[in-house]
């Protein structure tokens, strides 16, 4: 059996690096969302990336809801009128979280 470790420190860099990526390709919740900049943060391609990859952008993805008062990054990002400040602002705020936990 293996045993992942994912750091907080890993998770929060991940969360910042998701963030850097998607204010320099611009957040679109169809076309760029969270979910696909946080896999690519943490070097996941579903269906080939290494397990630890795939733990740590599921730990990611779980502290952004945690962030977010348990409300599904999904549907937030989604919501009308949302916007690229505040979904940068959200997973930044994260990372922030994390690291400080």
């Amino acid at each position: 059996m293996v045993t992942l470790s994912v750091t907080r420190s890993r998770v929060a860099a991940v969360l910042s690096r998701a963030a850097d990526l998607l204010g320099a390709e611009g957040w679109d919740p169809h076309l760029n969302p969270v979910i696909g900049a946080i896999d690519r943060a943490a070097g996941f391609v579903p269906g080939k990336g290494a397990r630890d990859a795939e733990a740590t952008s599921l730990a990611a993805w779980d502290a952004l809801c945690v962030y977010l008062s348990n409300d599904f990054p999904q549907q937030w990002e989604q919501q009308p009128g949302r916007t690229q400040a505040e979904v940068l602002d959200a997973v930044r705020a994260a990372s922030e979280e994390v690291s400080v936990c």
